[in-house]
């Protein structure tokens, strides 16, 4: 039997009402291309990559309202600021500009209302 020493992300899953659209901004607010076949039902980013996949399906139903489950804080480097006004210019919410006992972040919307952060390099 192997044993290991810790389990590593394998997969970010989105529910959505547009699977496609959805991996489109996330595509290219990653900068990483969403894998061929992508539909309004099923898409992913990074399928076959070294990466996490990054998946969207199409819910059955009504979305639930409110915050998503699973915050999304992406690190910046020392652009993170102009990275932040990329991302709202692609189509994120720019929810509120925070900072809190040195840190700096950033909280937006993607275009389907789950939240997600862009933070500042760690104060040295």
């Amino acid at each position: 039997m192997t044993s290991r020493d810790s389990m590593k992300v394998g997969m970010y899953s989105f529910d959505c009402r547009d699977a496609a659209a959805l991996a489109g901004f996330w595509s290219r607010t990653l900068m990483r291309p969403v894998d061929d076949g992508a539909t309004a039902a099923f898409a992913t980013i990074g399928f076959d990559g070294n990466g996490p996949t990054w998946m969207f399906h199409q819910a059955q139903g009504e979305l639930p309202a409110g915050q998503n489950r699973l915050m999304l804080d992406l690190g910046g480097e020392a652009d993170w600021s102009e990275q932040a006004d990329r991302v709202e210019a692609l189509g994120a919410e720019r929810v509120s500009d925070n900072e809190q006992d040195g840190i700096r972040w950033v909280v937006f919307r993607d275009p389907e209302g789950n939240t997600f952060r862009i933070f500042a390099p760690r104060p040295e």
